[in-house]
């Protein structure tokens, strides 16, 4: 399957570890490396995180001008020719503006979100989350996104704190985690960029603690070990990997009640959610929740199924195309 993957802005991407991070990498590295005929066309800044060996043949930086060009709706098929690919995957609406007819392979839109503005009725929806497929019917196609889950899992000692490695500011309500350590004296430890956000009026030493940005060594440490990870984001969340990456460290989370984390989060057996009261008794439950089953959980999002996931998607895309042409 050859696939052409354009992207004229960001990756959705995990940005707790640094700011640059807002551009991808991460995830995309693992595509190039086992999707065969997998090709990236991006700005040159969506590769800063990827190593020589990612980027190898496989990725195509386009230019300011192609950018500007592109967003501005000029039509795809007279910028490049696609009669290489079978498939054209993007990542964001204002791309479903630039095609022609004359664009003779399926053009596939990769989204967690419900809107539906700006798409044809030719356009595939890559999903990653399975309650949004009934408003798109027979075009949707769910995939998983996945993270580096450790092959082997073993049981070990959890330390007394809470953890959590996000961008800091509300949409992500890191304040009111540290409201609730400082209220209940229970230690917590933050990470990631401050955006924003008056999350330092909050970290006094005692309880709380503000680590700064974080190497990924670092936050896999301070992950591993907490007895809780939290994300209370109160936003409509389509994924998030920082929650992947717990689990697979066999530590629980507490999340608000929102988007993906109502499809993933099974109460008392990977997490659990809050719900403005409830912080203290999750800290206490926390360490009756098997780590095995939180990492069990991570399993089902991890890169195999993920490349799997994509693979799956793709061929039925393109049997339907086939069918339908």
């Amino acid at each position: 399957m050859r696939v052409a993957y354009f992207n004229i802005g960001f990756a959705l991407e995990d940005w707790a570890i640094n700011n640059a991070k807002k551009y991808g990498g991460d995830v995309v590295g693992r595509y190039l490396k086992q999707l065969d005929g997998f090709k990236v066309f991006a700005p040159e800044s969506f590769y800063e995180n990827l190593t020589f060996e990612d980027r190898k043949e496989n990725c195509y930086i386009l230019s300011d001008e192609v950018c500007k060009v592109l967003q501005q709706g000029y039509p795809i098929d007279q910028i490049f020719n696609f009669s290489n690919f079978d498939i054209i995957l993007h990542p964001h609406t204002c791309f479903s503006f630039n095609r022609t007819n004359k664009l003779k392979l399926p053009m596939v839109h990769w989204s967690g979100f419900s809107g539906t503005a700006g798409h044809s009725l030719n356009d595939y929806i890559l999903l990653y989350r399975k309650s949004f497929t009934p408003c798109f019917g027979e075009k949707a196609k769910y995939f998983v996104l996945g993270k580096a889950i450790p092959e082997e899992f073993q049981e070990h000692k959890k330390s007394n704190y809470i953890f959590q490695c996000t961008q800091n500011c509300k949409d992500f309500n890191t304040i009111e985690v540290a409201k609730n350590c400082i209220k209940y004296g229970i230690n917590g430890f933050f990470g990631g960029p401050i955006r924003d956000y008056d999350l330092m009026d909050y970290i006094n030493n005692k309880n709380t603690f503000y680590l700064g940005i974080m190497s990924e060594q670092e936050k896999l440490k301070y992950t591993k070990e907490a007895r809780l990870y939290t994300n209370l984001s109160i936003w409509d969340v389509v994924y998030n990997q920082s929650v992947i990456e717990s689990w697979g460290l066999g530590t629980p989370v507490l999340t608000n009640r929102v988007g993906w984390f109502n499809e993933v989060i099974r109460e008392n057996v990977n997490g659990f959610f809050y719900d403005g009261s409830n912080f203290k008794e999750c800290y206490d439950k926390c360490l009756d929740i098997k780590q095995i089953d939180c990492y069990n959980a991570a399993k089902q999002y991890d890169v195999p199924n993920m490349i799997n996931s994509f693979k799956k998607a793709f061929n039925e895309i393109k049997q339907e195309w086939n069918y339908n042409g």
